[in-house]
């Protein structure tokens, strides 16, 4: 599962947005995108060699795992986050999460099966789009005194 990394290189930025398989959001829009971005239902399903499988039923193939339920909601969390990039550099909108209450649960599922909200991590995804606001007094208090 990949891992994320905010000091990996994004997408190529530049003055009118980000350009992705012939596709082009202004900034504006991906401001848009990323801001009204609502929690996913994901389903906790516990494993039998132990552990839960997270899977989201809005998004088909999208899978995390954790030996324990904070350690599978964090890694589900991470694996949102990456699909939701991947479906924006790509050029397509993310898809919209569906409402919990009209979800209808397997007959089949495990005892211990739990429905879960997860939110993608908008920092990570602000930062690797070049949506993230820098204050300039923070920079330079960076540099320090020999810096100025």
């Amino acid at each position: 599962m990949p891992a994320l990394n905010p000091r990996a290189k994004g997408p190529s930025l530049g003055r009118l947005g980000v350009i992705m398989a012939g596709k082009r959001f202004s900034k504006t829009e991906l401001v848009r995108i990323t801001g009204n971005l609502a929690p996913y239902p994901a389903v906790l399903l516990p494993v039998s060699e132990g552990g839960f499988e997270v899977i989201f039923p809005n998004l088909p193939g999208v899978r995390a795992y954790g030996m324990r339920r904070e350690t599978a909601v964090k890694a589900g969390r991470e694996i949102l986050t990456v699909t939701i990039l991947e479906e924006i550099l790509a050029g397509r909108i993310p898809r919209r999460p569906s409402d919990p209450e009209r979800l209808i649960p397997d007959e089949d599922e495990p005892l211990g099966t739990e429905l879960v909200m997860i939110k993608a991590d908008r920092r990570f995804l602000a930062r690797r789009l070049g949506l993230e606001k820098r204050e300039r007094a923070a920079a330079l208090k960076s540099l320090g005194t020999y810096g100025r």
